[in-house]
């Protein structure tokens, strides 16, 4: 991708801190794409309107011995949760001799990620016979507001935020009024605004090339 970029004169920076002033200035010179979480662009264009709903959800990894007959995927079917072994798909994502195993237990309000941790060793108890023997590397987390768009019954993707902000600015991410699920929202939006920024310049240039045609024929 970053070949591809460089390839059609895209010039990239990083680690350059973009403000809402800074913001402001790139307006002034055509089209923007602010392609972050909601939060951060709620604060980045200064638009309280930028909300949306998300999950809580206990993750856990796991670097396990390998042992023949582990299951590929474990659904809970009682309660939300999966488990995957995805060293089944693609054997790099460990070293030799081990699997890695990860899992997601989404939260009700007020539940804690312990709880949540609690169903996941259940699950693994099933799928996964003595695990807790065969763990190399364990990591656990709580994943909050970062699951993507949860649309609460009576909505749809459509009446998530916008992607034109209007005054030049579009918005991709994961919670945005675009379909799909998880990634693909952010996948989906960051099309369609770029685009809508596209639309946008070349309307952009056709007016300023209207109006040099203007003055010329003035002077």
């Amino acid at each position: 991708m970053a070949a591809r970029a460089w390839n059609l004169s895209v010039r990239i920076e990083t680690a350059a801190r973009v403000d809402a002033d800074t913001l402001g200035t790139l307006t002034r010179q055509g089209p923007v794409i602010v392609a972050t979480s909601l939060d951060a662009a709620r604060t980045l264009l200064r638009d309280p309107s930028l909300t949306w709903d998300s999950g809580r959800t206990a993750l856990i990894d796991l670097a396990l011995r390998t042992r023949r007959g582990d299951a590929f995927a474990v659904s809970d079917l009682d309660a939300p949760g999966w488990i995957e072994r995805f060293t089944a798909q693609d054997r790099t994502l460990a070293p030799a001799g081990q699997q890695l195993v990860q899992g997601q237990f989404p939260l009700a309000p007020g539940e804690s990620r312990a709880i949540g941790i609690a169903r996941a060793e259940e699950l693994l108890d099933l799928g996964h016979p003595g695990w807790r023997e065969r763990t190399v590397w364990r990591r656990e987390a709580l994943a909050s507001g970062r699951t993507g768009a949860v649309d609460r019954p009576g909505t749809t993707w459509r009446d998530r935020p916008a992607i034109d902000r209007g005054n030049g600015i579009y918005l991709a991410g994961d919670q945005v009024a675009a379909p799909g699920l998880l990634s693909e929202v952010s996948f989906n939006s960051g099309i369609e605004a770029a685009l809508l920024a596209l639309k946008a310049s070349e309307s952009r240039n056709t007016a300023r090339t209207s109006t040099a045609g203007l003055d010329l024929k003035q002077g």
